[in-house]
C-alpha cells in the first residue's frame, strides 16, 4: 500500500482511493488504511463497530455510488479524523502528534 500514500510534509494527511485500498468495501478500506499507518494488524484495532455500524456506511456510500449526488462522511477512529466520499477517496488526519510519529516510523 505504500504506493498509495500521500502524506503532506507538513499536514500529515493521508489520501488514496478507496478501490486501491479495498475494492469490497469502504469500511474494510478504513481498517486496512488505519492499520497501514499505526503498523498494526487491522484485527489489532478496537473494532470499527465501536465507533459506527460499518454495514450502514458502507450502505449509505453504496447508495450514494449509484445516486448522482456525492456523500461524504467523517468520524474519529484510533486517533485519525476519517472522511470516505463515496466511490472516490478516503482521507486520514492524525488528531494528535504521537500518532504521526507513530505511523512514521
Amino acid at each position: 500500500m505504500n504506493d498509495q500514500r500521500a502524506w503532506g510534509d507538513e499536514s500529515h494527511v493521508y489520501e488514496a482511493e478507496l478501490e486501491a485500498i479495498a475494492p469490497e468495501s469502504p469500511s474494510v478500506a478504513v481498517l486496512r488504511a488505519v492499520a497501514a499507518l499505526t503498523n498494526c494488524e487491522p484485527e489489532l484495532l478496537e473494532p470499527l463497530g465501536q465507533t459506527l455500524d460499518p454495514d450502514a456506511l458502507d450502505g449509505l456510500l453504496d447508495s450514494a455510488d449509484d445516486s448522482d449526488g456525492r456523500c461524504r462522511v467523517a468520524f474519529r477512529y484510533h486517533g485519525f479524523l476519517v472522511e470516505v466520499v463515496a466511490g472516490d477517496s478516503l482521507r486520514l488526519t492524525p488528531l494528535h502528534d504521537d500518532v504521526v510519529d507513530e505511523a512514521s516510523r
